[in-house]
């Protein structure tokens, strides 16, 4: 089932025998579609999903690539939310790269009333160092002119090891390859704030799941930020040698089946 709200798309992916709700957010440059296969696996598992295209990304409102704050990308987890709301619990929140730096600050700031989170490759810091020079002149541009677009830096080769993701990605029109310096230094902010304020991160059973090769995020950061967080139960796992995006990995039916078994347990203590 398809959704227009206010010009955010979304999407229902029902399960037949539903025993939970999982709520997908998508990382920087890319879009929900590139989850259908991670949400048939989930719906299969009886996790109904719910998720969409983020603002300036894919097939919803707002400029490519461009964001005014980071906050503004709540919105859209507001909304997914409260359709969750309408669907059998438990409800987890999963969030890739980008959206798992969401989640986290959602987390910290909204702390919603939800079973779950999963933090798949979060970007809690880059893996490409930005020279000082580029620093200087993007927040620069960022007073002059924020809405000024420079490449995102994220190529295909390095989101998966799979030649076919690889090259759909480098294919698809609604890729976003160019990004504005205001978001880049919002996502910047966002991503210190998410390490400075981890003591606000809601009290909910954490897993993380991060790649162990990463060529867009930084491993050490998330492994260091797992292990500091103040969360009784959570679950940090890094999986050797995968690209950063693990749901489309060559591995991935290991990703999921792991995935699937800590959400069971989530399940179960209900």
């Amino acid at each position: 089932m398809q959704i227009m709200d206010m010009a955010l798309y979304t999407e229902i992916l029902q399960a037949e025998k539903q025993k939970g709700t999982a709520v997908i957010v998508h990382g920087a440059g890319e879009y929900f579609a590139r989850y259908v296969w991670l949400s048939h696996k989930l719906n299969e598992a009886g996790f109904t999903v719910i998720g969409g295209d983020l603002p300036g990304h894919g097939r919803s409102f707002g400029k490519r690539g461009h964001i005014d704050r980071f906050e503004d990308y709540y919105g859209a987890v507001d909304h997914w939310l409260s359709v969750a709301e309408r669907q059998a619990g438990p409800v987890i929140l999963i969030g890739h790269s980008m959206g798992g730096l969401i989640v986290t600050r959602y987390m910290q700031q909204r702390k919603p009333a939800i079973d779950g989170v999963v933090l798949s490759s979060p970007c809690l810091g880059l893996a490409r160092k930005v020279s000082p020079v580029l620093e200087a002149a993007a927040t620069i541009m960022n007073r002059l002119a924020p809405s000024f677009t420079l490449p995102a830096g994220i190529t295909a080769d390095t989101v998966s090891r799979d030649r076919a993701i690889a090259d759909r990605y480098r294919d698809d029109p609604h890729i976003i390859v160019k990004v504005s310096v205001r978001w880049y230094k919002e996502l910047k902010k966002a991503i210190q704030l998410a390490l400075s304020e981890l003591e606000e991160y809601k009290a909910c059973p954490t897993l993380i799941m991060q790649a162990g090769d990463d060529r867009i995020v930084n491993a050490f950061t998330t492994r260091a930020w797992a292990q500091r967080l103040p969360v009784e139960d959570k679950q940090y796992y890094e999986w050797a040698g995968l690209f950063h995006e693990i749901f489309n990995e060559p591995e991935k039916e290991s990703v999921v089946q792991y995935l699937l078994e800590w959400m069971e347990k989530i399940k179960h203590r209900r």
